[in-house]
């Protein structure tokens, strides 16, 4: 059998969080991570298990709908308990993969289209059973269970018979190509390949939202195309095709859409935007969707594999560490479905998109993000290290964590990307290669080898060091970050060209001091106490009567946040502070950066419930004042795109 990757990705288990991340993930045993599938058992616990589905999603056969749900949560569940490495939740990770064994049919379907008059030729029967047959796939790795994976090959080979020739669908049920390429590398069945080829074939000719490869090879990109979201799934499906045919029009359909998707329709912070959860420009005020992190994370994470190309590790670290983190609450315990880059207020009115969807909430009347923001940490850890087929080792994403593999075991310590350094500390002996991938934004990069200079030349953005390596070698990269002025292409949307600040890996956020008022919300089952809809509005600090602002009769409160940057701002204006504090690091930033900015009285009216773009390209301006900028991760509510200053 041939395998066209370049690298490949460590069994789940292999490697785990550690120092922040750790922190971040015990936070999320504890939050929703470990709770979901309580407080919304109608929708992520009975699926699959009880083959039911939620009664308020409408008449019909609702199943899929319950399938991505349940199927998304116990695929990010297993990651999560298994990159953990807690005991408690593999038990309940073995407890659901057991149960799911036991419904499996006869026939060897494996999913929640279960009633004799079941419609399972429905697109989300495909999509929905993907969601999980994930999920076990993982659970394989990360155990070596053959029964496991024999089931999941019985329930494909299902799909090979009973969805063979036109019986096909155009939105997402192309996904189950998915867990048909992993099945394939493990299974060795030509069978799953020639699906996976007739489905690609099928959507070119059955096109519905521009998802088939031959319009991914197409020289444009079109607004509300597709499902942004959505896409995050759909890009990928041609690549993992081309790693099992060698077909490099797929793999170039793929790497295109991406490319034409970073170029016009994401942020700088990573995230892709999501307006009417529809592919849309870039704005100040450009929603993005919360499942995009999460499967925009995985198909990075695969194509850093399929390809080996440097700059899908650049793309996973900008959105991880900036947009996904932006749109959690910290204790773990809400997200918000819908996050933009300028956002005073996240409650269920403030979206300029839908109802509801910039509140923070632990769960949805369709839970699509909450169950996805599980799978974010884990599936992002999973891709901090790679290998290749000679055992070489890549340390592709910066990230404090452990490699505990038979043949290679290190340790990644750092603070990145509050810091721009790590020390690697090898736990293993053996000659091989450490390849240490090199950030696009550093201007100059350093590495020692136990303390002594190691002089290499970049290389296909990788730095590599062989040798013989010993248990307690320890190797210390550093980088040289810039600070970054970057004006924003929003050509196709508002047209005001704002400001934002960028320093390393991270963007940085002016950012408001935050008020959470828990509210009832309107979740499918009452959620118990300790748990909570929010609504996060800034604090308006009332005027004192001899306040300058007041005596010029502008505002009664001080609006904090309406300020405006010199669109000449220079890296030099701005002023890079390491912050040393032993608070959890996205609720007490490690940094910070300091500049200047100027007072815009008019920029925003004074009892705005949502984040409107401002009025004008340039804005009338005051006086100069002091700007403290924060990590966009550290932030619920911000400002990151700047308005312009009208300066004489």
């Amino acid at each position: 059998m041939k395998n066209y990757d370049k690298l490949f990705r460590y069994p789940l288990g292999k490697i785990h969080s550690e120092g922040f991340l750790k922190e971040q993930m015990e936070r999320g045993k504890n939050g929703m991570a470990g709770h979901l599938f309580e407080l919304e058992p109608g929708m992520i616990n009975d699926p699959f298990i009880n083959k039911s589905f939620v009664k308020a999603w409408g008449d019909g056969d609702q199943s899929g709908w319950g399938a991505e749900i349940s199927g998304n949560y116990w695929t990010g569940y297993i990651q999560f308990a298994f990159t953990l490495n807690d005991p408690e939740m593999i038990e309940k990770a073995t407890w659901w993969v057991d149960t799911m064994l036991k419904k499996q049919k006869a026939d060897g379907y494996l999913g929640t289209y279960y009633e004799e008059d079941a419609a399972i030729y429905e697109d989300y029967n495909a999509w929905g059973t993907s969601c999980a047959l994930r999920g076990l796939i993982a659970f394989y790795e990360a155990t070596g269970r053959e029964d496991v994976i024999d089931a999941v090959y019985r329930c494909l080979l299902w799909f090979c018979d009973k969805w063979s020739g036109d019986k096909k669908t155009s939105y997402v049920g192309g996904s189950i190509i998915e867990p048909m390429v992993f099945v394939h590398k493990i299974k060795n069945d030509q069978r799953l390949v020639d699906f996976c080829i007739d489905y690609l074939e099928y959507l070119c000719n059955h096109n519905l939202f521009d998802v088939s490869y031959k319009h991914m090879l197409e020289k444009e990109i079109r607004y509300n195309s597709t499902h942004t979201a959505g896409l995050g799934v759909q890009v990928r499906l041609p690549a993992l095709v081309y790693s099992v045919t060698g077909n490099k029009d797929l793999l170039d359909a793929t790497e295109r859409r991406l490319a034409q998707a970073h170029e016009k329709c994401t942020h700088i912070t990573g995230a892709p935007v999501s307006d009417s959860e529809y592919l849309g420009p870039v704005s100040s005020t450009a929603e993005s969707e919360y499942c995009s992190f999460a499967f925009y994370n995985a198909t990075y994470s695969y194509l850093a594999c399929i390809t080996g190309k440097a700059m899908y590790g650049e793309y996973m670290e900008r959105m991880f560490y900036n947009a996904a983190q932006g749109a959690r609450k910290k204790d773990e315990r809400a997200i918000a479905y819908l996050s933009a880059p300028n956002q005073l207020y996240a409650t269920d009115n403030s979206s300029k998109a839908m109802f509801d969807m910039q509140v923070y909430a632990p769960c949805y009347p369709v839970s699509c993000c909450p169950v996805n923001a599980v799978a974010v940490v884990p599936e992002f850890v999973r891709g901090t290290i790679l290998h290749d087929d000679a055992d070489n080792v890549y340390v592709y994403v910066y990230a404090p964590c452990k490699l505990c593999d038979e043949k290679r075991a290190l340790q990644v310590q750092t603070l990145y990307p509050f810091r721009n350094n790590a020390k690697i500390k090898l736990d293993c002996n053996g000659e091989f290669s450490l390849y240490l991938r090199v950030p696009q934004w550093s201007t100059k990069t350093c590495v020692t080898v136990n303390g002594k200079t190691f002089d290499a030349v970049p290389k296909d953005g990788f730095i590599c060091i062989n040798r013989e390596w010993k248990k307690q070698d320890e190797v210390e990269i550093t980088f040289d970050a810039k600070v970054e002025i970057i004006k924003i292409d929003d050509s196709d949307a508002a047209g005001k060209h704002p400001i934002a600040i960028k320093y390393g890996p991270l963007v940085y956020s002016y950012h408001p001091e935050e008020q959470w008022n828990p509210i009832k919300g309107t979740p499918m089952t009452e959620l118990p106490e300790g748990w909570s809809w929010f609504n996060v509005t800034p604090v308006h600090v009332e005027a004192d009567d001899h306040d300058a602002h007041n005596r010029m009769g502008l505002r009664r409160y001080q609006i904090s946040w309406n300020v405006a940057l010199d669109e000449n701002i220079s890296p030099d204006d701005v002023t890079v502070e390491l912050v040393e504090n032993d608070g959890y690091a996205w609720e007490a930033p490690k940094i910070k950066l300091h500049t200047h900015c100027y007072k815009a009285p008019y920029l925003c009216a004074p009892y705005p419930t949502k984040t409107h773009e401002p009025h004008g390209a340039y804005q009338e301006v005051t006086e100069k004042l002091p700007l403290e900028l924060v990590p966009y991760g550290c932030t619920n509510l911000r400002v990151t795109y700047f308005p312009k200053a009208k300066l004489d």
